[in-house]
C-alpha cells in the first residue's frame, strides 16, 4: 500500500464529529495524513470542487435531505469525481446492500457499521489496486481519448489472466455505447447477459436499442428490469426519459413519481419531474418538486437557473408572490456563480417577470434559433410570456409580425418536429386558447413543408427538394426539416448532377446540417448520414443518375 500512503489525499464526509475523528486516526495509522473533513452534503460539494481527492470516505445518512448515494450519483455525472478516485460508502444500514446492488453509479466499496480499522484498510487496499490496474483507461477518458480507452480495455481483456474482468467489461461496453459503436455495444451487452444476469448490462442493452430506434424492444427491456429489480432507479429514469422524448408526458410523470419514491432527493430527477409537471399544467406539483430540488441542490452545479425560474413561475401562478420574488433573485445569483449562455437566458426571463414588460422578452428573440436554446427554455419563455403579455381572447386574430405571435412562430417552427412535440408546446400554452391554436397551425405548416420536400425526393427531384428544405432548415433550425434537408443534399450529391462549381458549397452545407443533428435524432440515423457524407468527401461514392 506504499503508493497510497505516499500520495493519497483523503476526504472524510460525515455529520458526526466522533466518526470523522475515528476515521482520520485510522487513516493516519497507515500514513495517510493529508485528510480534509466535511460535515454536510454542501460542504462535501465545496471541498470536492476546490480540491482533488484520491480517497473519499462518505457517510450514507446525513439526516434530512440528500444521502451519500444521491451525492455520489450527482458528482460522478457532473464530472467532479475523477474515475481514478476511490469512493467508500460508510453506513449503519444493512439495507444499503439492496440499494447498491442495482445502482448504476455505485461506490467502489461500502462498509456497514460497526467495522474495524483493519477492515477499512484492507478493503481500501483492494480498491486502490483495482484503480491502479485500470488507470490507463481512466487516463484516456480524462483526456477525451475514448477510442484509446476502448483499445486499452480490449488489450487488458485479451491477456491470459484477466483481473477485474467484470469491471473491464462494464467499462468497455459503456464506452462503446457512449461513442455510438452501437452494434459492438449490443453484441457485448448480449454476451454479458448470456453468461449472467446483471442489471447494468440489461439497462445498457436497452439504451442501445433506444439509440437504434427500436423503442419497443427498449421499452420491454426496461419494464423487465423494473419487474426484476423494483429499486432500479436508473431503469425507471431511462424509461421516463424515453417517454418524454416521445411526447408521452403523462406516462413519463407516472414513472418519475415511482422513481422519486425511491430516491426522493436526486436533484436531476427532481428537476426533470418538476419541469414536466409545469408542462402538464400542474403548478402546485411543480412547485413542490422544484422547491425540493432547490433545497437539496444548494451549491450543486447540477442545479440549473432554468429550474429555479420554473419554480418562480410556479410560485407566481400559485399567487405565492413572496416566494416568486425570492426565486427570481436566486436565478440571478445562479448566473453570477455559473455564467453560461443558457443561464443568462433564464436570467433575462427572470428580469422580464420582474419588470412585467413584454419588450424585455424581445432581447431573447435572436437567441431562439441558436443551437443551445433548448426545448426547456422554450417552455419557460412561453410561460413567462403568459405571465406578462396582455390577455388574449378566442376571437383574436394572430399577427405573426408582432409579439407574442412572432415569438410563438419562431418557437413552434424550431421545436415542433412531431405531433407529440407540438402537444408539449400546446400544453404549455393551454391557458391561452389562441396561442395553443396558433402553435398547432404553425406545426401543421412545418409538416406540410417537410412533406413537400419528401415528395420531391421520392420523385427524384433532389435539386428542388434541396432548394426548398435547406433554406427552411437554416431559417428555423427545426431538426425534422434539418434531417430532410440533409438527406436531400446527400442524395443530390450522390446523383452527380449538382453543378461542379456549387458542389463544394453543397458538401459544406450537408456537413453543417448533419453536425447540427447530432444528439437531436436517433443515433443510428445520424451515423448513417455521417457515413454517407464521409464517403462523398473521400470520393468513394461513384455518382449515379438514379440514386
Amino acid at each position: 500500500m506504499t503508493d497510497l500512503i505516499s500520495n493519497a489525499r483523503a476526504l472524510i464526509a460525515d455529520d458526526a464529529p466522533t466518526v470523522r475523528q475515528s476515521l482520520r486516526m485510522t487513516l493516519a495509522q497507515v500514513g495517510i495524513t493529508r485528510v480534509d473533513t466535511a460535515s454536510s452534503i454542501g460542504e462535501t460539494r465545496r471541498r470536492m470542487r476546490n480540491a482533488e481527492y484520491d480517497v473519499i470516505l462518505c457517510d450514507y445518512d446525513f439526516g434530512e435531505g440528500m444521502n451519500g448515494q444521491e451525492l455520489l450519483e450527482e458528482i460522478r455525472r457532473s464530472g467532479e469525481l475523477p474515475l481514478s478516485a476511490v469512493w467508500f460508502m460508510i453506513t449503519a444500514e444493512a439495507s444499503y446492500e439492496k440499494v447498491v446492488a442495482v445502482a448504476e453509479v455505485g461506490p467502489d466499496d461500502y462498509l456497514i457499521k460497526p467495522f474495524s480499522g483493519s477492515q477499512l484498510i484492507d478493503r481500501l487496499n483492494v480498491a486502490w489496486k483495482k484503480k491502479k490496474a485500470l488507470q490507463i483507461i481512466y487516463d484516456c477518458i480524462s483526456n477525451d481519448d475514448m477510442q484509446g480507452a476502448i483499445e486499452a480495455a480490449r488489450a487488458l481483456l485479451a491477456k491470459a489472466e484477466v483481473p477485474y474482468k467484470s469491471d473491464l467489461l462494464r467499462l468497455l461496453s459503456t464506452l462503446l455505447l457512449e461513442t455510438n459503436q452501437l452494434e459492438d455495444a449490443r453484441i457485448l451487452f448480449e454476451e454479458i447477459l448470456a453468461s449472467r444476469l446483471v442489471p447494468w448490462a440489461k439497462l445498457g442493452l436497452a439504451k442501445v436499442y433506444n439509440k437504434q430506434g427500436n423503442k419497443t424492444k427498449a421499452d420491454e427491456l426496461l419494464q423487465s428490469s423494473i419487474v426484476q429489480h423494483s429499486q432500479y432507479v436508473d431503469a425507471y429514469e431511462e424509461l421516463a426519459n424515453m417517454y418524454m422524448n416521445d411526447g408521452r408526458l403523462e406516462e413519463a410523470m407516472v414513472i418519475f413519481d415511482k422513481c422519486l419514491a425511491i430516491t426522493p432527493n436526486n436533484i436531476n430527477r427532481l428537476q426533470k419531474a418538476g419541469n414536466l409537471a409545469n408542462m402538464l399544467g400542474d403548478s402546485s406539483k411543480a412547485k413542490l418538486l422544484l422547491s425540493r430540488a432547490v433545497n437539496c441542490g444548494g451549491n450543486s452545479s447540477a442545479l440549473s437557473a432554468n429550474t429555479i425560474l420554473q419554480l418562480a413561475i410556479a410560485a407566481k401562478i400559485e399567487d405565492s408572490l413572496g416566494d416568486a420574488e425570492k426565486y427570481l433573485r436566486m436565478v440571478q445569483e445562479r448566473v453570477r456563480k455559473e455564467d453560461t449562455h443558457q443561464n443568462r437566458i433564464s436570467a433575462q426571463l427572470a428580469s422580464a417577470i420582474f419588470s412585467g414588460k413584454t419588450e424585455d422578452l424581445s432581447k431573447i428573440e435572436s437567441a431562439m434559433v441558436e443551437d443551445d436554446f433548448t426545448m426547456e427554455l422554450a417552455i419557460s419563455f412561453i410561460m413567462t410570456a403568459h405571465l406578462i403579455c396582455p390577455p388574449t381572447n378566442e376571437h383574436e386574430s394572430p399577427n405573426i409580425s408582432s409579439p407574442p405571435y412572432r415569438w410563438l412562430s419562431i418557437l413552434a417552427k424550431r421545436f415542433v418536429t412531431t405531433k407529440n412535440m407540438s402537444g408539449i408546446l400546446e400544453s404549455t400554452a393551454n391557458q391561452r386558447p389562441t396561442w395553443r391554436q396558433f402553435i398547432q397551425q404553425t406545426g401543421h405548416e412545418i409538416t406540410e413543408i417537410n412533406n413537400n420536400g419528401v415528395q420531391l425526393m421520392l420523385k427524384l427531384r433532389f435539386d428542388e427538394a434541396t432548394a426548398l428544405l435547406v433554406n427552411e432548415a437554416q431559417t428555423t433550425r427545426n431538426s425534422r426539416l434539418t434531417l430532410s434537408a440533409a438527406h436531400a443534399c446527400v442524395k443530390f450529391l450522390k446523383t452527380g448532377t449538382s453543378p461542379t462549381d456549387t458542389r463544394p458549397a453543397l458538401l459544406k452545407t450537408a456537413s453543417e446540417l448533419i453536425s447540427r443533428l447530432h444528439g437531436n435524432i436517433e443515433e443510428s440515423v445520424y451515423l448513417n448520414l455521417r457515413n454517407d457524407l464521409d464517403e462523398l468527401l473521400s470520393s468513394k461514392v461513384t455518382p449515379t443518375a438514379t440514386q
